[in-house]
């Protein structure tokens, strides 16, 4: 029989792996699921493993963008609650010309389907699927309420991405003015500064230290532009290495959520995407444990990560939810309070749902107010350096000029 590499969840909370032995991936998923494992991804094991996973490292395998996983969701949802059968809805999800770079995924998993595969098995066969999609549509399979489950799941994405898209419009603009001011300074230095070195030349008299730096500048930056490349690149290089080191990131996102405003803005980010993406699970028939386990791998701050790994094993070892977390100190106090009332009244999924619309709004009040503040700070910041650069240019030349009238 073929050799199957698994990865699952055990009823502890652990994440498991290893390679089993199956007839197909269906069989040994509910091997797994029969053993107690949420099985996440099972993938076979090739003769040629080791090649193919070069590959793979040299050619990694491109995601569909949220945008097109969201309207595919969305798709589905509907064609379902319309009393379509799965393998026509995955058809018929195929044939869309918005859903085109999963076209030969969405045809792979209707054949999958129609083969008596669950669709959860049939889209883990694929990695452009996350993991908490997978799972959380084996949830809504299990408990008999896939279409209500995709509805939730759309609507998870879809908000989800709306914060993402609220938070990178209110960066354009800011972005465009720094790119802005950083290139006039560059063009002054480059282009503009050189024209009056054979005036300073022929005076004979010594510029003012402001003038000479900028001149110095000037000369370097026109000369050994390459060595500004490489230190460029070096600096990325170095900082997307350090990013990869656990302990460094940590210790970054810890003074990230101590900024002022910044912080608390990234801190409101995080605690909506995790309450949202909780909410959702919990809601969906997810067993909280493993709910946590998934929610930890969509934030993006250790830290705050580090508080749900956290909560997760302390619920294994009897403690509430909201204890937990408010141990760490990195939760808001009204997000814990809310969980509290959730635990207490066995409707934790809807007011997790609920805190996250109320973060949204909040997310969007924080980033007008942010924006506000940033936009004319930037403004007068960037003024002052390129009028800074044409003063020091102005005195030197008025210098040049006072001594040629004496």
């Amino acid at each position: 029989m073929p050799l199957y590499r698994y990865k699952a969840i055990a009823p502890t909370g652990t994440v498991v792996t290893g390679t089993l032995d199956a007839s197909d991936s269906a069989a040994l998923a509910q091997r797994l699921r029969g053993q107690g494992q949420f099985p996440v991804s099972v993938t076979p094991v090739e003769a040629n493993f080791g090649l193919h996973r070069l590959l793979a490292l040299l050619r990694p395998a491109r995601r569909p963008s949220r945008r097109v996983l969201t309207t595919m969701t969305q798709e589905l949802a509907v064609l379902l609650g319309a009393g379509l059968e799965l393998d026509r809805a995955l058809g018929m999800l195929g044939s869309l010309s918005e859903l085109k770079p999963l076209h030969e995924a969405m045809a792979q998993v209707r054949d999958q389907v129609r083969d008596g595969a669950s669709l959860a098995d049939a889209l883990a066969r694929h990695d452009i699927f996350p993991p908490f999609y997978i799972n959380l549509v084996r949830a809504g399979e299990m408990g008999g309420s896939l279409q209500p489950a995709l509805a939730r799941l759309a609507d998870y994405l879809e908000r989800s991405l709306a914060v993402r898209d609220a938070v990178i419009s209110a960066l354009i603009y800011p972005a465009v003015l720094l790119v802005t001011a950083g290139a006039s300074v560059i063009v002054i230095l480059v282009f503009v500064l050189p024209e009056f070195e054979p005036l300073f030349a022929e005076s004979g008299q010594a510029l003012p230290w402001a003038a000479q730096m900028l001149m110095f500048l000037s000369a370097t930056l026109r000369g050994f532009w390459w060595l500004f490349v490489l230190i460029g690149a070096a600096a990325v290089g170095g900082a997307r290495a350090a990013w990869r080191n656990a302990a460094y990131r940590a210790a970054i996102d810890r003074r990230l959520l101590r900024l002022p405003l910044l912080g608390e803005l990234l801190r409101s980010i995080e605690v909506e995407r995790f309450c949202r993406a909780l909410g959702t699970l919990v809601v969906n028939g997810v067993a909280l444990p493993v709910a946590l386990k998934l929610c930890a791998g969509v934030m993006s701050n250790a830290q705050l990560r580090a508080a749900v790994d956290s909560a997760a094993t302390g619920l294994r070892e009897g403690e509430s939810l909201s204890r937990r977390l408010a141990q760490s100190k990195t939760f808001p106090a009204r997000t814990l309070d809310l969980i509290q009332v959730g635990e207490e009244s066995g409707k934790l999924g809807e007011m997790l749902l609920r805190q996250a619309d109320l973060d949204e709004q909040r997310i969007k009040h924080s980033l007008d107010r942010l924006l506000a503040l940033l936009v004319p700070v930037l403004t007068i910041l960037m003024g002052c350096l390129v009028a800074g650069l044409i003063a020091s240019m102005l005195v030197a030349i008025l210098s040049v000029n006072s001594l040629a009238t004496q």
